[in-house]
């Protein structure tokens, strides 16, 4: 009873976020895996789903207990929640998405929010290189293990040189965070949520 009417405040937090912003990130969009395009993330892409404001307001305090980050990169931005929400906590927002469709959608909901610290980049997850500055990347479980190791992989020594820490919303991939040699400074298990940085 307690965990449904929980669920349910929860769900009217996310109503009333879109409202007040004036967005809509609620309803679901195209797959992103139906994105006709040859970019390498294609095949490993989730579906899109809107991330709880209450989840990303629990990793960015996580986050900011473990050190201080300049700048927000939402890697799977969708139609730029994350971004939004992000974009009051930081001076700097950027999301990466490769659907140019969810994209323009991101574009047309940040420009309604009124937010003017957001960047918005069309980019394969697999060739972006992260900024060279302390990082709190958010992932929302936007694609498979083949990609995030990609990504990471990728990115490693930049995370490492600048103490970037990665924020993961239902992290179903996070055995390959640790794989890779990322270790876990805080999960939730319940709400499948977990905080992330590079090993020493």
């Amino acid at each position: 009873m307690i965990e449904r009417l929980m669920r349910a405040w929860f769900s009217l937090e996310d109503r009333l976020f879109d409202l007040r912003h004036g967005i809509d990130t609620r309803r679901r969009a195209v797959d992103r895996a139906a994105v006709p395009a040859g970019a390498t993330t294609v095949a490993h892409a989730t579906s899109y789903q809107a991330v709880w404001t209450r989840n990303l307001r629990v990793l960015i305090r996580a986050a900011r207990r473990h050190a201080e980050l300049r700048v927000f990169v939402d890697v799977g931005a969708g139609k730029g929640k994350a971004c939004i929400y992000a974009s009051q906590h930081f001076a700097s927002v950027i999301g990466v998405e490769y659907s140019a469709g969810l994209l323009h959608e991101a574009n047309a909901n940040c420009i309604r929010s009124g937010r003017r610290n957001i960047t918005l980049l069309l980019a394969d997850a697999c060739e972006y290189d992260l900024p060279a500055q302390a990082c709190l990347v958010f992932l929302f479980n936007p694609f498979d293990a083949v990609v995030l190791r990609q990504f990471v992989n990728r990115n490693l020594k930049r995370m490492r040189a600048h103490g970037s820490l990665i924020a993961y919303a239902n992290d179903m991939q996070r055995e390959t965070l640790a794989q890779l040699g990322l270790q876990c400074l805080f999960r939730d298990p319940v709400r499948n949520i977990s905080l992330w940085c590079v090993a020493p």
